[in-house]
Parts: C-alpha cells; sequence; structure tokens
C-alpha cells in the first residue's frame, strides 16, 4: 500500500479529493512512451491489459498478479469481484481515457489510468496500480478531479 499513497500523493490532487495545498510534483513527469524505462513499460503493457480486463469485470488475472499483501486489502477473490461488480453498479462504465501514464517511484513502476464513467462525467478517477517485478504491490483508485463549477460547502 506504500506505493499507492505514494502515488496519490503525486497526482494532483483537487478540492473535491480534500487537498488543501498542492501536490507535491514527483521529481521528474510521468514517461512518455520514448522516455519509460523497461520497468515502466512493462507496468504499461500489462497495466493497460490488466486494466482492460478489469473494465470488463474479468477480475482473476488482476487478483492472482497480487502480492499476498494486496490480496489482503479485499479479503478474497469473491471481496474482489464484489469490489468491482459495486463499482460498475455506482459508476457504470467507463466512456473516456482522460491519460495513462507511468513513472518509478520507490522501487515500483507505477502505472496509473484516469478516466471518466458514465454516471459521473464530471469526475476523473485514477486507478494506480504498483509493480515490483511481475507483482502487483500496490493498487487503488481514488477521485483525481472533478470537473464541476458548483459551490462547495465547507465545514466549520
Amino acid at each position: 500500500m506504500k506505493g499507492v499513497a505514494l502515488a496519490l500523493a503525486l497526482l494532483v490532487a483537487s478540492p473535491a479529493a480534500g487537498a488543501q495545498s498542492a501536490a507535491p510534483v514527483p521529481n521528474r513527469p510521468a514517461a512518455t512512451p520514448s522516455t519509460r524505462t523497461p520497468a515502466e513499460q512493462t507496468a504499461f503493457t500489462r497495466g493497460h491489459a490488466l486494466m482492460a480486463e478489469f473494465l470488463a469485470l474479468k477480475v482473476e488475472r488482476l487478483w492472482n498478479a497480487f502480492t499476498p499483501d494486496v490480496q489482503a486489502q479485499y479479503g478474497s477473490l469473491a471481496g474482489f469481484t464484489a469490489f468491482r461488480k459495486t463499482g460498475f453498479e455506482q459508476y457504470g462504465k467507463e466512456t473516456r481515457v482522460v491519460r495513462e501514464r507511468t513513472f518509478t517511484q520507490g522501487g515500483e513502476a507505477l502505472y496509473v489510468r484516469s478516466s471518466i464513467y458514465e454516471k459521473f462525467p464530471d469526475q476523473v478517477w485514477a486507478f494506480v496500480m504498483g509493480f515490483t517485478g511481475e507483482k502487483i504491490t500496490s493498487f487503488g483508485v481514488l477521485l483525481e478531479d472533478e470537473r464541476t463549477d458548483d459551490p462547495v460547502a465547507l465545514g466549520d
């Protein structure tokens, strides 16, 4: 989970995500196809393929790529399947990929897919996968950006 926390801190935070100040900027920008390290290219290729299956409600290969620590976040394959199905029911299908990127942090090659879903077209969600070798050592999802002009009510 360490990599996901770090990756989340590196994403551009929005007021909707609860950020009070600017998010830290990574030491180097996200890798582009021409600047990716071999580990980042592998993370991009595998992450892209695993996300395609995940979005199609096929979670087994992704589950099997998780380390035991990542699997423990969901308890079991059935728990992870329920997590995905609930997400689909609440947010609907992915309608647009905003961007995909990779970078390396703390020994993990991170793949981040930012996209929009049909039931919340004003929100950009980021899925983060951290790869260490062949295994996924981090996995998470967060609201990356809310693109709305609605006023935000602040608490006391």
